[in-house]
């Protein structure tokens, strides 16, 4: 198993990786309309549109560039996803009380436990730990370039 190539690591790996990627983006697809409507309820439909869009795209943009450390081989960076999806978690539990559509709020408690599921599977964090030594691999190899040229 130490010497996967490519296909072989992305058929391993890339199910859960980007499954931890849909959660996130669908915990949060669910999220922003049940958070808007409930924490900003008399603003208008535009202004929520509005604050949809944006805190969605930040949002977006976090989850992308952890995805991306993760990817570089900085597994820590799983604690910005992990955040991510308890936030919206625990941004959506109390909006019960707003009544809010029985099935947009059951995707959007569940997406968040699946993604957390996800980033806490043994596959994922066994892809994290291939990732930190394909980097160090990586980092070697650019250390033993630059001897090469120096001499």
């Amino acid at each position: 198993m130490d010497d996967l190539s490519l296909p072989r690591f992305l058929v391993r790996y890339f199910p859960t990786f980007i499954g931890g990627i849909f959660a996130a983006l669908l915990s949060l697809g669910c999220a922003a309309p049940l958070l808007v409507t409930s924490y900003l309820p008399r603003a208008s439909i535009g202004e929520q549109a509005t604050w949809s869009v944006l805190g969605g795209a930040a949002v977006t943009l976090i989850v992308v560039h952890c995805n991306f450390m993760v990817v570089r081989g900085r597994p820590q960076w799983v604690w910005g996803l992990v955040a991510v999806l308890v936030l919206c978690l625990l941004g959506v539990l109390p909006t019960i009380e707003d009544r809010p559509h029985k099935v947009i709020y059951t995707l959007a408690v569940l997406f968040p436990l699946l993604g957390l599921l996800l980033l806490n599977s043994k596959r994922h964090r066994e892809m994290r730990s291939k990732l930190v030594e394909i980097r160090e691999q990586r980092e070697s190899l650019k250390k033993a370039m630059k001897k090469g040229r120096r001499h």
